[in-house]
């Protein structure tokens, strides 16, 4: 195999405006309107091309008797020959694990790769997606971390894996459709809000993906003066990575929490959480080190008042040996005392393990190293 280009490291999005992945119907009718569209004309054609587009599976038809037929006018067809409706990435390889679950690694057009994963259930599938090229956050039991952060994941990029994941998807037979997305893999989504944004109104755009937004996840280690933003901007679901009940030990594994501790974190969601919207509280169980019944105490009193699930995940073999995944005994214990406070609990069972695709495991381009030995 060819060496790659190695990608610059930049916390500046590589966003290709030629491409139609790039855009949502917004900004797509913004660039009509400078092609000298009328405003309300634009709106329309651009809702058009995000249907013709996004919403069926497959590479789209790109040419002026294409855009005549789906009644797109000939003032707009020049500047749409000009753009890309190709997706912005390639799939390098794919793991499929034990159970089912299919990890992806993708390599972007600048050569950068970052993963996805596909889990499915019983009655639903959910896409693991990706919003960094790696991830500055560092957090101790995440190989990400591990990797620092290379560069921001463009808007189309983002919407690619999904794109691309959904067409894999469709060649399997008598499976779920895919019906969740969870913004849990490389990179910190509000590190990159502004295109994770635009990615959500294009994934919960009814011409497009139709995502409903309940069915979409976006989970951040707690970067507090984001969420006014994330509220503002989305109807997604959020999820906190919490896994510690005290600054003390939370500020060992999380370094995000010296600068946003526990109290600033709780202060926030209870001021800027919109009414009938719940947070999905993620904690991480390490053995011994934040799962005694005293710390389900702890975790239970300081999520009073907040409308939320508890999801408890065993570790994952991570760049810690230190940190292993507790007992059953110790886990069932753990989760019956939550559920004695009357916390709404989940136990999130690990899904592609031996493939490298539970949670905290996406190692993006140190996994390409591993593939080519």
């Amino acid at each position: 195999m060819d060496a790659a280009p190695k990608p610059e490291r930049t916390s500046r999005a590589r966003r290709d405006e030629t491409l139609v992945a790039s855009h949502d119907a917004q900004s797509l009718a913004e660039r009509l309107i400078t092609a000298g569209g009328a405003a309300s004309t634009a709106r329309a054609t651009a809702g058009k091309v995000v249907r013709h587009v996004f919403a069926k599976i497959g590479a789209p038809a790109w040419n002026a008797d294409t855009f005549s037929a789906l009644g797109i006018g000939a003032w707009a067809h020049e500047t749409l020959l000009a753009m890309d409706p190709t997706p912005s990435l390639d799939v390098e390889h794919e793991a499929p694990a034990e159970d089912g679950t299919i990890r992806l690694l993708f390599r972007a057009r600048d050569g950068a790769l970052v993963e996805s994963v596909l889990i499915p259930g019983p009655a639903r599938t959910t896409l693991c997606v990706s919003s960094q090229v790696g991830c500055a956050r560092a957090c101790s039991f995440c190989e990400t971390g591990r990797l620092g952060l290379s560069r921001q994941l463009s808007t189309g990029e983002i919407v690619d894996q999904v794109r691309i994941a959904r067409g894999l998807w469709a060649l399997q037979k008598d499976k779920p459709t895919l019906s969740n997305l969870v913004f849990m893999g490389m990179g910190e989504p509000f590190d990159n809000l502004g295109e994770v944004l635009r990615a959500l109104e294009l994934l919960t755009d009814e011409r497009a993906f139709a995502f409903a937004p309940s069915r979409v996840t976006v989970s951040t280690v707690g970067v507090v003066d984001k969420l006014p933003t994330f509220f503002a901007g989305s109807r997604a679901e959020l999820a906190v990575s919490l896994n510690a009940p005290d600054d003390e030990r939370r500020r060992v594994i999380m370094p995000v929490n010296v600068r946003f501790p526990l109290a600033v974190l709780r202060e926030a969601l209870l001021r800027h959480l919109p009414r009938g919207r719940r947070v999905l509280f993620e904690y991480v169980l390490f053995d011994r080190f934040n799962d005694a019944p005293e710390d389900a105490d702890l975790v239970a009193e300081w999520t009073k008042g907040i409308r939320c699930r508890v999801n408890v995940i065993p570790c994952n073999p991570g760049p810690d040996p230190a940190l292993r995944p507790p007992s059953p005994e110790r886990l069932d214990a753990f989760v019956a005392r939550l559920s004695a406070h009357r916390v709404t609990t989940l136990v999130r069972r690990p899904r592609g393990r031996d493939v490298g695709g539970a949670c905290g495991q996406l190692a993006g381009a140190r996994r390409l190293t591993v593939l080519n030995t």
